[in-house]
């Protein structure tokens, strides 16, 4: 009998070479036959070492792939101002065609778009031929959308060309030229510049003392904006206090009128205490007014949201003037004309805009998270004001009326400090912050040229070299 070596092998695997002989001697001895093992040799074992699958190498960087070799890049030239390009308009069309073309031309009528009436009927009005109108037409078109063309439009004609205006301080010209055929142009309207110094002495109120010293109410509107963070105009001017301001007029240089200007100094005499305020520019023409050591005028709110009204009635316990009965009056009441814009009292979100009930056309901004202020009985709410709009502090939010429960025209003003309402002419506001130290000089510089200028005129400024009020 012969035993499969594997068989035997598979069943006693574990077997050193000792053990294998005493079982074949064991074997033979038992069947008395002869006893073959076959030994079967196996490798040793080795151990399995599990890797990491390889993953794939990122895409190069193709500018890796280019030779590095230098490159010269020229930066694009900054825009020119529209004074570097643009010509200067002229006071007569002549002289600008006189300039253009070399031609005389003396004849000129002014002539107004009528309703209903297009450039090419007014072209004809003034004698020009089906040729010359198409012809000014189509290289006009390019310049200005003629569909838009406001009734009253003033045109200037001449036979030789003609101009009109749809921006403020630019005018297009349309000529004749010999060699060329008709071309459209723009120009810039000259801009005049100057300075006025106003003072004046307040004896029955501010605005009427400052209309009365020429002060415009452009001006005088600015001028209440950046005193209205630190006065009650209502309650703390008094007969003999002075007022100064110095403002920069522009006037257009064909016609006369006036097209902007801008405030650069405040000052107010406010029983003895003296206020002054100056302009300063500051990085991305951000505007703001600090007094001379460079602290902000600004606060968080203005206490007197509408220039030129009388406190009319205080916050606190009284007699409602509709009702009879005695309740707390949460705000305060400004009697003024209707019709008086009135001004957000700081920058914010619209929450509510829109009729409610007792209060009549009503709107409500947030400021922040502590202030809000509310504004009743308007005669009508600004256009652009609806809830989730942004404003911006003495942006035009309504106007003055008697809507709701009220008994004549004014403003009801609340002003809310975590949602309670608080006396809007007692509140502790913040201020702004102090000018940075960077533009410190530059200010510095600003604050003496005012005083050049005003010195300039005659006088000096009552304000100088005297600390601010403090803010209440």
């Amino acid at each position: 009998m012969v035993a499969s070596a594997s068989c035997f092998c598979l069943g006693f695997g574990a077997l050193n070479t000792a053990d294998l002989a005493q079982a074949e001697t064991r074997l033979g001895a038992e069947s008395g036959e002869s006893v073959t093992l076959r030994h079967v040799a196996y490798a040793p074992m080795e151990p399995v070492f599990q890797t990491a699958p390889a993953l794939p190498t990122g895409r190069p960087d193709p500018a890796r792939a280019y030779p590095a070799a230098p490159v010269s890049i020229s930066l694009p030239a900054s825009k020119p101002a529209l004074a570097e390009i643009l010509p200067t308009s002229t006071k007569l069309i002549g002289d600008m065609i006189r300039q253009q073309t070399g031609l005389i031309s003396n004849d000129e009528v002014i002539l107004r778009l009528r309703a209903g009436e297009g450039i090419g009927a007014l072209l004809r009005r003034a004698g020009y031929s089906p040729n010359d109108i198409a012809s000014a037409i189509e290289a006009v078109s390019g310049k200005v959308s003629l569909r838009r063309l406001q009734i009253g439009t003033i045109f200037q004609v001449a036979p030789e060309g003609f101009r009109f205006s749809t921006k403020p301080g630019r005018d297009i010209y349309v000529i004749s030229h010999p060699e060329s055929g008709w071309l459209a142009l723009s120009a810039l309207r000259p801009v005049d510049r100057y300075i006025s110094f106003f003072q004046g002495a307040i004896d029955d109120s501010i605005y009427k003392a400052a209309i009365a010293a020429g002060v415009s109410e452009a001006a005088f509107n600015e001028y209440i904006r950046v005193l209205g963070f630190s006065v009650d105009f209502q309650r703390e001017v008094r007969t003999g206090d002075r007022f100064e301001l110095l403002y920069e007029v522009e006037r257009d240089g064909i016609d006369g009128k006036i097209i902007g200007g801008q405030l650069h100094y405040a000052g107010l005499l406010l029983s003895g205490e003296q206020l002054g305020f100056f302009r300063y520019n500051g990085d991305n023409d951000a505007i703001g007014w600090y007094d001379e050591n460079g602290n902000s005028a600004a606060r968080t709110l203005i206490r007197t949201p509408i220039s030129g009204a009388r406190l009319s009635s205080s916050f606190g316990h009284r007699k409602h003037p509709v009702s009879g009965f005695n309740a707390m009056h949460k705000g305060v009441d400004f009697a003024a004309p209707r019709g008086t814009p009135i001004i957000a009292a700081g920058s914010g979100v619209i929450r509510e805009a829109g009729w409610k009930g007792s209060f009549g056309r009503y709107i409500r901004i947030r400021h922040n998270a502590t202030y809000d202020t509310a504004y009743a009985h308007m005669t009508r709410i600004a256009p652009h004001i609806r809830p989730g709009t942004r404003v911006k502090q003495g942006e035009i939010i309504g106007y003055v009326g008697s809507t709701g429960r009220s008994t004549g025209a004014h403003l009801h003003y609340e002003v809310m400090v975590n949602n309670r309402q608080v006396n809007p002419m007692t509140v502790r506001l913040p201020t702004g912050e102090r000018i940075s130290d960077q533009h410190l000089e530059a200010f510095k510089a600003t604050v003496a040229a005012i005083d050049r200028e005003v010195l300039s005129h005659g006088t000096i400024r009552f304000a100088g070299a005297v600390p601010v009020k403090k803010a209440q």
